[in-house]
């Protein structure tokens, strides 16, 4: 199993992070059709499920804002893991078992991929593989330090990790 964060590792919310830290969730969701994926990223998605892997988002946004991505772009994710559906949100890895558990998943086979410490620290909480992406953000300096499993600096670099290419 593969969990991902959302915001900053698979779409680009920058533009609505004054919306996000108000929980102007109507915003963010009216400025939703301008934000961009991350070149790379749906056929990642399309790809990983094409060779079997189970997907799922996990984010401290409420999970319209994953989903509505996700029925616009086809991505063929049916869990998501959003900030009403735990108590703890992350670094606490309640999203992460709770993403497991709904897939039947084993720690030792799951990977969680997400742009900052606090992904790290879930990763840790949980047992899972701790998987660092640094294209969504521009201080890689706490994540770096966290120590993620891997870190990955580009969209080609994490797919070559996962589907060996």
């Amino acid at each position: 199993m593969i969990i991902f964060d959302f915001d900053q590792t698979l779409v680009d919310t920058s533009p609505v992070e004054h919306l996000r830290a108000r929980r102007d969730w109507k915003g963010v969701m009216a400025s939703a059709g301008k934000l961009q994926v991350y070149p790379g990223i749906t056929e990642l998605l399309e790809d990983l499920h094409a060779k079997g892997h189970r997907l799922a988002i996990v984010t401290k946004s409420p999970d319209m804002v994953p989903r509505a991505f996700i029925k616009q772009h086809g991505w063929p994710i049916d869990i998501v893991v959003g900030y009403h559906d735990v108590k703890r949100r992350k670094p606490d890895p309640e999203g992460l078992l709770l993403a497991m558990s709904k897939a039947q998943a084993v720690a030792s086979e799951t990977f969680h991929v997400g742009d900052q410490a606090q992904d790290t620290e879930a990763s840790r909480g949980a047992n899972v593989t701790a998987v660092g992406v640094t294209w969504g953000i521009d201080d890689h300096a706490d994540l770096q330090s966290s120590n993620p499993d891997h870190l990955f600096a580009d969209v080609a670099e994490l797919r070559k990790y996962f589907l060996d290419e």
